[in-house]
């Protein structure tokens, strides 16, 4: 019989196992879905995406607040997941764009009960002393993405992109029967909220997050505008959802090893030094995006994507629990995700989709890179602490 200990190892790992299915089946299609599937165009599409970004941007605080505060982050969590599944299970009957986006935007709403949720809960897991192995846990998500986006891309260039959301609600349930192995957490109640509750304690017990957020603004608006086009941009040069699938899965299988290693680069070099060179490699890979007309070749230059998101994703996870107390864990994450999945993405695919449609690729391109190259500059400065800046001896035995 397995002891508690490993027994919650097994539940967690599990959990970022069951995620990955879930984002491949939803993001790297979901700009196909919208033009193949509704017959949305670049601009109608930027819109669609600007109003689910908004509505991320709305609920992120509120979830991080409830589940830090007042129901617990597995309550918050499948809470989440059964929120997102029902629209997915509705998207296809959507008749009108007015209720194409409604159905989307409400599904964004629970859609941000998830990640922040998923990683607070492996923060807690790992405790203080081990939370920079959180890119090895980080790495089975990696791993079941990589997977789900080829075998997915397959079943979608053979029988349609309007399996998309069907699909992803299935996996969404996959990942609420599992998240029932986990073990039932607490809140944390603040005995003072102050103004924004338990947002407001993120930035006074951490003023320096602003300086974090305001770079992360840069490179995952870049990102927006790069990633939800990158799909359209792959059909217009004669590709199609399987070309997608193996870019996708490919950079996926990249990032595998790359989360692995993240804790390995954290000690070594710092979590600044670590950041910034992902907000480096995703430039280079948004101008190379902008550049290559060969569809085969703009699905390999996703693996240099998966090296970007691998580098940025793990240290951001880690940057908030090196600030923050326990207690602020799915909050700060929550904040973080506001910025990159609320706020910049209705920058960069609203407006992307505008300047895609009538300005081309190649400008597009060239912009995310600008952004990603700034926000390189503003992290470097935003988080120059020692604690954030210098590197961490090895640990004399590994877990």
């Amino acid at each position: 019989m397995l002891r508690p200990r490993a027994r919650d190892d097994v539940a967690v790992r599990g959990l970022f196992l069951a995620v990955g299915f879930a984002m491949a089946a939803f993001f790297p299609f979901l700009a196909i879905y919208l033009r193949g599937f509704h017959g949305l165009d670049e601009s109608e599409i930027g819109f669609v995406l600007a109003c689910t970004a908004a509505a991320r941007m709305i609920a992120n605080p509120v979830w991080g607040h409830l589940a830090d505060t007042k129901i617990g982050r597995l309550s918050a969590l499948q809470v989440g997941l059964v929120g997102a599944a029902v629209p997915a299970f509705l998207l296809n009957a959507a008749a009108t764009l007015a209720v194409l986006t409604t159905l989307m935007a409400v599904q964004a709403v629970f859609q941000v009960a998830q990640l922040p949720n998923v990683d607070a809960i492996a923060l807690e897991h790992l405790g203080d002393g081990e939370m920079s192995g959180y890119g090895r846990l980080r790495g089975w998500t990696s791993l079941s993405y990589a997977t789900g986006c080829f075998v997915f891309g397959a079943l979608l260039q053979h029988s349609g992109v309007r399996l998309a959301m069907p699909v992803y609600g299935v996996c969404v349930l996959v990942v609420l029967a599992w998240s029932t192995t986990l073990p039932r957490d607490r809140p944390h109640p603040l005995e003072e909220h102050g103004r924004l509750g338990a947002l407001g304690a993120v930035f006074r017990t951490a003023p320096r997050y602003w300086g974090f957020l305001a770079a992360a603004l840069l490179v995952w608006t870049g990102f927006n505008a790069a990633w939800f086009y990158i799909g359209p941009r792959i059909e217009d040069q004669g590709g199609g959802p399987l070309l997608i699938g193996i870019g996708t899965a490919l950079g996926g299988l990249c990032e595998v090893p790359m989360m692995r290693s993240s804790s390995r680069f954290q000690r070594r070099f710092g979590l600044r030094p670590v950041y910034v060179a992902g907000c480096l490699v995703y430039g280079t890979t948004f101008l190379l995006w902008g550049a290559v007309s060969s569809p085969t070749v703009l699905s390999l230059l996703a693996v240099f994507e998966g090296i970007g998101f691998s580098l940025l994703f793990t240290t951001s996870v880690v940057v908030v629990g090196t600030l923050l107390p326990r207690s602020l864990y799915s909050t700060g994450n929550a904040a973080g995700q506001m910025v990159a999945f609320g706020i910049a993405p209705i920058i960069g695919a609203g407006l992307g989709g505008l300047i895609y449609q009538r300005l081309g690729a190649p400008t597009l391109y060239l912009g995310a890179f600008v952004l990603a190259f700034a926000a390189a500059g503003i992290a470097w400065i935003a988080l120059s602490t020692p604690t954030l800046s210098q590197p961490e001896p090895e640990p004399d035995t590994a877990r």
